[in-house]
């Protein structure tokens, strides 16, 4: 398929061009057919960012990697948009083997199911399940999940790029950090699994 390039005050070399296509040609191995591929690429002198939008039928992921050449940024990149095509991959089989087990589950309660004289199963009363009683005027209170500071606090100034590729590399779903400048900013994992972050200023 055809993939976007798009540099924004730099233009985007033709070697970064070809280890993007085997790079994407790679994920779409992963997530399927792939219905837009595109790389934008932008920065300073001393610092290129590098973004990878792709979009299939059902997932669409995006990735950032930066750093000081463009190989290096692109490799970044493709190695978050893996992280994240896996992660995708590993649910949509985890969905698989759960339907699975209930069908053969199924199938195994039918061959149970007692038979009358006739050949034909009997029928079963259907069952409620058993509900605990909850007293009037009582709140249901669900428990946090607690983390403790060394789990979701980076002592180091860190930025958002690093902070990203330390939260994929170490599956956290979220990560408290402040930037260089000194932004006090929380990364967290979105529920569709995107990483998205807040600047508390």
């Amino acid at each position: 398929m055809e993939i976007e390039f798009t540099g924004r005050q730099s233009k985007i070399q033709t070697t970064t061009q070809e280890a993007a296509r085997e790079g994407i040609a790679r994920l779409a191995r992963i997530l399927g057919p792939l219905t837009a591929a595109s790389c934008i690429l932008s920065g300073e002198r001393h610092l290129k960012r590098l973004e990878i939008h792709l979009k299939s039928r059902r997932h669409q992921i995006v990735a950032h990697g930066a750093s000081t050449t463009q190989a290096a940024a692109l490799r970044l990149a493709l190695e978050h948009a893996e992280s994240q095509a896996l992660r995708l991959h590993d649910r949509k089989l985890d969905g698989r083997q759960r339907k699975r087990k209930a069908t053969e589950a199924a199938a195994e309660e039918a061959t149970r199911t007692p038979a009358r004289s006739n050949g034909k199963a009997a029928p079963r009363k259907p069952t409620r399940p058993a509900l605990a009683a909850i007293p009037a005027g009582r709140r249901i209170v669900t428990e946090p999940h607690l983390l403790s500071a060394a789990q979701a606090i980076l002592p180091d100034p860190t930025t958002p790029e690093q902070a990203v590729k330390k939260a994929e590399s170490e599956d956290r779903d979220l990560l408290i950090f402040r930037t260089p400048e000194g932004t006090q900013c929380v990364l967290h994992r979105q529920r569709d699994g995107q990483m998205a972050m807040v600047a508390l200023g």
